[in-house]
């Protein structure tokens, strides 16, 4: 944890109070959901998208909130302003108790890919499992836990979760797209988490008229594409170099993904009021 505060149910607290009891049948059993925000020079990113989706992660799964969009967000703001690096990480846990849920926001060092990933690309693995309420991002993690120790046992960045149809849905903390060089592809938005950064990504592909088409991708298929990539708040948009040990090329239409998503990112920090 980053600070000397968190925050807890909207009170800033010491940080050596920071503590979830451990008889907390409800934490134990993972029924909570969270999000995780990036802070970059001042700039808080996408704070409202992210609120609205944590009470629909809630909402999801019949956890009771005890705070609104607004008051979740102005606890946020007021904590980030407490934060005195620059750039960090900030996770809201929404977890629940006996009679409703109680809210925490903390903060974390700053997430960076290495540079040479956006141009070289990375090393992803496939993994059969599918997670439970997969349009929640739930505490229950147990299923994306041990895909993800899987992939770095593997010396890979991620998995990339096969589910019992073996239709590739998601990585364990990622979404996943794909390319035949024309169109970008990614499984339909029913079936998988519908990340921050996959929603503001799709928005910077309309803007530049570049082709999006929700569709399955089974396993099977994978050899009749050109190119992959995966997306999330820290990575932003991050190619894949490798799956399974198969080397894949990363076409042009990718490295254009790249350039459009930071120009997004670019103009949406020129509009934005720094924290």
């Amino acid at each position: 944890m980053l600070g000397k505060q968190f925050s807890f149910n909207g009170k800033l607290l010491p940080a050596e109070k920071a503590a979830i009891p451990i008889d907390n049948i409800e934490f134990t059993y993972g029924f909570g959901v969270y999000e995780n925000l990036k802070i970059r020079k001042r700039l808080l990113y996408f704070p409202e998208m992210h609120c609205e989706r944590i009470l629909n992660s809630a909402k999801i799964i019949n956890l009771k909130p005890k705070f609104n969009k607004i008051q979740i967000k102005n606890y946020l703001v007021e904590f980030v302003n407490k934060i005195k690096e620059d750039s960090f990480n900030v996770k809201i846990l929404m977890v629940g108790n006996k009679t409703d849920s109680d809210l925490y926001i903390f903060a974390a060092a700053p997430k960076y890919m290495p540079r040479k990933a956006y141009t070289q690309g990375v090393k992803v693995i496939t993994y059969q499992g599918d997670r439970q309420f997969p349009n929640a991002k739930t505490l229950s993690m147990l299923m994306s836990y041990v895909a993800y120790k899987k992939a770095r046992e593997n010396n890979a960045y991620d998995s990339l979760m096969i589910n019992n149809d073996n239709k590739i849905r998601e990585g364990t903390r990622t979404n996943f797209f794909y390319t035949d060089g024309k169109t970008i592809f990614t499984a339909p938005k029913e079936q998988v988490l519908n990340g921050v950064t996959r929603i503001t990504l799709l928005e910077a592909l309309k803007k530049e008229n570049i082709a999006v088409r929700e569709k399955e991708l089974d396993l099977k298929e994978l050899k009749k594409y050109k190119g992959f990539f995966l997306t999330s708040t820290s990575s932003k948009v991050v190619p894949i170099s490798e799956i399974n040990n198969k080397k894949i090329e990363i076409p042009e239409i990718i490295k254009k993904v790249i350039r459009v998503y930071n120009r997004y990112l670019e103009e949406y920090g020129k509009k934005s009021k720094i924290i």
